[in-house]
């Protein structure tokens, strides 16, 4: 009778677990306020790290490139425009008078480098879903449990 219960109990024990195992990867997150962050465990990542994260899946560090040369060159043009502006902006403050032709270029130059910008949210956003997806894209080890039953003997067998 011991044995029975025995039998019962370890079958219970087996079959109540978990048959997966997965090693717990950490995913990016994309947060959409005041903008589009990027956060690793809660932290802000720069593009910088987020091109180094992505180093080890091809496909997304292509897009990360991408998405960092768009960044650079929408910083470039964006800081021009917002000199040219902010320098006549404060010609008009100190009492001088503002060129507001160079103003003008400023802001143009402000409007030229939004598609850059979501070029690089674009792209980024791009390269951080395809490292997203490989993190788990392996499949779980499959486990197989076994049990034989004889006259006298119970036997358990687990397969990995």
């Amino acid at each position: 009778m011991k044995v029975f219960y025995l039998f019962i109990f370890s079958l219970i024990l087996f079959h109540s677990g978990s048959g997966f195992a997965q090693i717990q990867k950490d995913s990016i997150e994309v947060r959409k306020k005041g903008g589009t962050k990027f956060l690793l465990n809660g932290n802000p990542l720069t593009p910088k790290q987020l091109l180094q994260l992505t180093s080890n899946n091809p496909a997304a560090y292509q897009h990360m490139k991408r998405a960092r040369s768009n960044q650079g060159v929408a910083s470039v043009i964006a800081y021009a425009g917002g000199f040219l502006v902010g320098w006549q902006l404060g010609s008009m403050i100190g009492a001088g008078t503002p060129n507001w032709t160079m103003a003008g270029v400023g802001a143009g130059l402000i409007g030229v480098s939004i598609p850059f910008s979501s070029a690089y949210t674009k792209h980024a956003k791009e390269a951080v879903a395809l490292y997203n997806s490989n993190l788990y894209a392996a499949t779980p080890p499959k486990v197989d449990f076994r049990m034989g039953l004889s006259l006298n003997q119970v036997s358990l067998k687990l397969s990995f």
